[in-house]
């Protein structure tokens, strides 16, 4: 049946649009991995959108070979999306451009979480009146405070995954299990009473249901608004640049190099706390589509721009992202034997006070090296880097 649909849409094609759909199909880059809705559930499907050839033929539009060297930048990092590999990718290329990143105030990792980003939040290295040039640590997106901080010319982009994998993660990471005594599966069971139970007991940072788009700026008290969540799905395409998709890490850091219109080794990194596998659940098809079901608004938003990141991709063209793709990963390998002197095991659980467990991997650099530093610790360089900075705007 499938190809006797292909076949009918194909023949329904005109000529230049035939050439596309073949072009594409022998190409066998396979990004496709999306969801179609059916009311309030979603189907996954592996395959090639025919209905979609309209896409595919603008994305094959050539792009301007023009560029401008980007230095104001936000990258709002997503939790439990593969961000903190972008990050370090991010403060590393701040670094080495002697470019000002806005740091958390007093030391801390990250910006507070249970409200949207303000100025105020950044650590005064800079006159109030001065623009940074770079905000990367964990926030809520505002757009009106980003603009005060970095201007309104800044390039903005992020990184999604997989809800279904986002809220493993987060179950995992956070310890819910110990907190309400009940597990992953358990709490898919009822999970409007647990959710509300965390809320109460306002003991996590991140509340258990939409986090991604918790992170770009939606409410609690929207989350089943319809019309509130569509209206947000519209502002993050009109004022984001690039939304990376996590399990295509590095078509999506090409992307990055093109939207920064950097070299290539300017978006070289590793993938910087990822557990290990035998420690992610296994999950049946049945839990998969509550959490889906239950995250909706996530939901929606990795739809919607895993579709665009697939025009992107198209846009980019498929052979020259596979060529691109394996030069990234060449120079990873060149990074990873001169930098790399070892692989460890750490468990984040034993740290004081974070409530939180993961066991994750940690890679022993070399310390003699600073372009290993930066490669491989950076967020330890950012304070004394700002504070030697030139403040000269």
């Amino acid at each position: 049946m499938a190809a006797h649909l292909m076949a009918s849409c194909y023949n329904n094609l005109r000529y230049r649009q035939r050439l596309i759909l073949v072009a594409f199909c022998l190409g066998g880059f396979g990004l496709m991995s999306v969801y179609t809705s059916h009311g309030n559930k979603s189907v996954e499907r592996n395959s090639l959108l025919i209905g979609e050839v309209e896409v595919i033929a603008s994305a094959t539009k050539s792009t301007n070979s023009k560029c401008s060297h980007q230095k104001n930048i936000l990258f709002l990092k997503t939790h439990k999306c593969g961000s903190t590999s972008v990050y370090h990718t991010i403060l590393r290329y701040g670094m080495k451009k002697s470019l000002s990143i806005a740091l958390p105030k007093q030391g801390n990792r990250w910006f507070p979480k249970w409200m949207l980003f303000q100025r105020n939040m950044v650590a005064p290295f800079l006159p109030d009146k001065d623009r940074y040039n770079i905000v990367c640590h964990n926030t809520r997106y505002n757009k009106a405070e980003i603009d005060k901080t970095l201007g309104k010319g800044a390039v903005r982009f992020s990184i999604i995954r997989d809800p279904v994998n986002v809220f493993e993660s987060y179950y995992k990471y956070y310890k819910i299990e110990n907190r309400i005594r009940v597990n992953l599966t358990t709490f898919y069971e009822d999970p409007s009473h647990y959710f509300y139970l965390l809320l109460k007991s306002k003991s996590l940072d991140l509340p258990a249901r939409n986090p991604m788009m918790y992170d770009f700026g939606l409410e609690v008290s929207d989350f089943d608004n319809r019309t509130v969540i569509e209206g947000k799905l519209k502002s993050i395409e009109k004022e984001f640049d690039l939304l990376m998709i996590a399990k295509h890490f590095d078509e999506s850091m090409i992307l990055l190099q093109q939207l920064l219109c950097c070299a290539l080794n300017d978006v070289v990194g590793f993938k910087i706390n990822s557990r290990f596998d035998n420690l992610k659940e296994i999950m049946n098809d049945s839990l998969k589509q509550k959490i889906r079901e239950w995250n909706w608004a996530d939901q929606l938003l990795y739809e919607r721009f895993h579709r665009i990141f697939y025009t992107k991709v198209q846009r980019h063209g498929t052979s020259k992202m596979s060529k691109a793709v394996s030069q990234l990963q060449r120079e990873r390998e060149k990074y990873k034997a001169r930098c790399v002197e070892g692989v460890r095991v750490r468990n984040i659980g034993e740290m004081a006070k974070t409530g939180v467990s993961a066991k994750i991997l940690i890679y022993n650099g070399n310390s003699s090296d600073h372009e290993c530093q930066l490669l491989l610790n950076p967020g330890a360089l950012t304070w004394n880097h700002m504070s030697t900075i030139d403040r000269k705007e």
